[in-house]
């Protein structure tokens, strides 16, 4: 997830797309899609996210989960609002790595502490 958030902060969408997504039906899909977020993000003067918290647990055999906290912020460190946020994601893992498949899998709140889901 930290690398994940590195090449997220690069607005580097060829690298998640080919690299930590398994979300849509082709890794240029999934590219051009990401683009798309980063071009809406930075017309709100997106620059980067700071990472408060991650946590991550084995779900099965190839699955895991992951939670993470953050702030999306603008150049000049003012963050977007809201300033805190949470969000999950599903993980599965393929041949060539482990790849999220779902973003926003729910079960995260920034207010609260982050929890592996129930088994």
């Amino acid at each position: 997830m930290w690398d994940y958030t590195k090449a997220w902060n690069r607005h580097d969408s060829q690298t998640i797309g080919r690299d930590f997504y398994r979300t849509g039906p082709s890794v240029a899909e999934q590219q051009a899609s990401l683009e798309r977020g980063f071009e809406s993000l930075r017309a709100q003067g997106y620059h980067h996210s700071d990472i408060f918290e991650v946590k991550a647990c084995m779900t099965g055999a190839d699955t895991a989960w992951a939670g993470m906290k953050f702030s999306r912020l603008k150049a000049d460190g003012e963050p977007l609002p809201p300033k805190d946020r949470a969000s999950s994601y599903t993980l599965s893992k393929f041949a060539d790595g482990w790849r999220i498949t779902k973003v926003g899998a729910g079960g995260v709140s920034a207010d609260q502490p982050l929890a592996c889901p129930a088994s």
